[in-house]
């Protein structure tokens, strides 16, 4: 293996565990304050979303870690060199989405601790405690 993709499996496969610990953090969180929310409704990741949904928030996200940690090692040992700057850029965007998402969450939870959105404001809410 090339030093570079040795340095690129050591950088993706880092900010992929970063990507999949912020998402969990996320999910719990947003979880443990709308308990009844549907998982689709928090997370666009379809795997991640079946596998919660299967089994539950721990083993789904242990399970889906090694499926997609697999996948980026596949890619990155294995794919044409230009998918490891996509990924590195996906990747990137992916964790910028979730600072700013947490930063909301923790915004929303504070303004209404009990995990009820007045109706008024954000209409219909799936979920809404």
């Amino acid at each position: 293996m090339e030093i570079y993709r040795l340095i690129a499996l050591i950088v993706i496969l880092s900010l992929s565990v970063l990507d999949l610990s912020l998402t969990h953090y996320y999910i719990s969180k947003y979880r443990t304050w709308q308990p009844e929310k549907p998982f689709n409704m928090m997370e666009r990741n379809p795997l991640l979303v079946f596998l919660w949904t299967k089994m539950n928030l721990i083993i789904g996200s242990l399970v889906g870690a090694v499926i997609i940690l697999s996948l980026n090692f596949i890619i990155i040992k294995d794919a044409h060199w230009i998918f490891i700057p996509i990924l590195f850029v996906v990747l990137i965007f992916a964790l910028i989405n979730h600072f700013n998402n947490i930063t909301l969450l923790n915004k929303l939870i504070e303004q209404y601790p009990s995990g009820h959105l007045p109706e008024n404001i954000f209409g219909k809410v799936i979920g809404n405690n």
